[in-house]
């Protein structure tokens, strides 16, 4: 099954959700550690971990997903993931640096505990997201 015409092989359902995964931006971290080797996190019920291999004509030999989904070969995370790969790929973006990951998760952890701070600040305000935060941190809203 080759990178650039793998939806046939996979089940209707499974295909779109995956695209659905993909498309709401629930792929959190991508990133290279090996040539044709992707690794990526993506945002389910919980954060599942997976893993594609390439060949160098782009043949897909090995995937793997941490969930527990069991009812065929592919799972949507996997497809997400497929997806994009064949997007890096077809744009011809290179990673930064093998191993470096990008994605959200990373972008944040590269950023200073007040660079963070003042960012979630700024995004409560701007789209009411403030009482949700305090909630989630149970905490009061005494403080700026």
């Amino acid at each position: 099954m080759n990178i650039n015409h793998f939806e046939p092989e996979i089940e209707e359902k499974i295909l779109a959700r995956g695209a659905n995964c993909f498309s709401k931006g629930s792929i959190l971290d991508f990133w290279s550690e090996k040539p044709n080797q992707y690794n990526a996190v993506v945002d389910g019920s919980i954060r599942y971990d997976v893993e594609i291999c390439l060949d160098e004509k782009g043949e897909i030999i090995y995937h793997y997903c941490d969930c527990p989904y069991d009812w065929g070969e592919y799972c949507k995370h996997e497809v997400a993931v497929l997806l994009t790969v064949r997007e890096h790929l077809a744009k011809g973006t290179m990673l930064k640096q093998e191993g470096q990951k990008y994605g959200l998760r990373a972008m944040l952890s590269r950023q200073s505990k007040d660079d963070l701070v003042k960012l979630l600040c700024e995004l409560a305000d701007e789209h009411d997201l403030r009482e949700a935060i305090v909630y989630h941190l149970d905490c009061d809203d005494d403080y700026e």
